[in-house]
């Protein structure tokens, strides 16, 4: 009897221990952001989980990065992983790209896995105040052209509204870090006196389909609810909605297919017709036969060169140094042949690091300064 009763306290002590250690993978997280604390539920991880796997095609791994953006962080400099009483501390770049959420204190980190009791997060940023971000923009296109749009003011002041036209030139890829790097080596004659200058945020995740949801709706990705790339259409209003209910019409020139849907809009796709493997010379020939024959008040241009090159080549190579040259070449030409009483809005959606030992050796999509850190440039004719 002795004997089994001490087997039955040694199985009981066992399942105690087995109980604990699986139940630990649920408890609640502490979080804190820059001595914020925040307490992380098993509640708060599957509304994050849902809302990043709203499409039911797919699964989608959940970075960490979404309970950061979700709490006010645009990017991250570094992160304490707390287990007991050891602390870990990372640099975010490096382990951006391959850290994922798997439950409420749980993370995987290059394949290995982790119950930790707390993490500590330090942002990063551009190091003075930011004001502006892509969000913005819709709302400026909104006064610019004197209609409605949402409830918020853009914040950039202007000298001459309303105008008649208004011209995005979207720069896929061309982020603030890379503006700054190619300015340095003075590789942008053009771009670097197109206009006034606004340092700005992307939103998370910096992808083109999620920031152009943004960029359309004038909201980000925790309101507009397109927080994944693969998904293509807003459930919210949409500047190019605003522009076609005044009574204004929307072009948008694109390069070989639409990164998004843009209903309401005459769609011009470029293609490579010449097969050099570019579709920005075909998007610039676009871009002039429009501005000759009449644009109409909302004009987007979407050229897809320097993001593509770096994602092969990686950002500040030599392939990407010349594709940005070309870029600005052309963008020199286009803001001289603007017509009269145009707004034009420069701006690029993400940015881009480099990748080493990968297929790519670029990518975006991080909380990284070179990922999110953009820029909004305002050129008035």
């Amino acid at each position: 009897m002795r004997r089994w009763r001490s087997i039955l306290i040694s199985l009981s002590f066992l399942s105690i221990i087995l109980f604990s250690a699986c139940s630990h993978a649920n408890d609640d997280l502490i979080v804190n952001i820059d001595q914020q604390e925040i307490t992380v539920t098993r509640d708060m991880y599957h509304e994050i989980e849902a809302g990043v796997n709203i499409a039911d095609e797919k699964d989608y791994d959940l970075p960490l990065e979404y309970l950061f953006y979700q709490n006010g962080v645009k990017v991250v400099d570094s992160v304490d992983i707390i287990q007991d009483e050891a602390i870990t501390t990372y640099a975010w770049k490096e382990i951006a790209e391959n850290i994922y959420w798997r439950n409420v204190s749980q993370i995987e980190i290059d394949g290995q896995l982790y119950t930790i009791d707390q993490l500590n997060v330090h942002r990063g940023g551009f190091g003075f105040a930011v004001e502006h971000s892509i969000t913005d923009v819709a709302v400026l296109t909104a006064e610019a052209l004197g209609i409605s749009f949402g409830d918020k003011n853009s914040g950039f002041v202007l000298s001459s509204m309303p105008v008649d036209h208004v011209v995005w030139f979207f720069l896929d890829g061309f982020g603030y870090e890379q503006f700054q790097y190619a300015e340095q080596e003075g590789i942008l004659p053009n771009l670097s006196m197109a206009g006034d200058f606004y340092p700005s945020y992307s939103i998370y995740p910096p992808k083109t389909s999620t920031v152009t949801a943004a960029l359309l709706s004038g909201l980000d990705s925790t309101q507009n609810g397109v927080w994944v790339s693969g998904i293509r259409s807003l459930n919210v209003p949409s500047i190019i909605a605003a522009v076609k209910d005044s009574g204004q019409k929307v072009l948008i020139i694109e390069g070989s297919s639409t990164p998004f849907n843009y209903p309401n809009a005459e769609i011009v796709l470029s293609g490579d017709r010449d097969g050099d493997g570019s579709t920005d010379d075909n998007v610039f020939n676009h871009a002039q036969e429009a501005f000759q024959a009449g644009i109409p008040s909302l004009t987007m241009v979407h050229f897809h060169g320097i993001d593509d090159v770096g994602h092969t080549y990686g950002p500040y190579s030599e392939e990407w140094r010349v594709k940005v040259k070309e870029i600005d070449q052309m963008m020199g030409q286009l803001l001289q042949e603007l017509p009269a009483s145009t707004l034009a809005v420069i701006f690029p959606d993400h940015g881009m690091h480099n990748v080493i030992g990968d297929s790519e050796l670029g990518n975006h999509g991080n909380l990284i300064l070179d990922d999110m850190g953009i820029y909004i440039i305002l050129h008035n004719k």
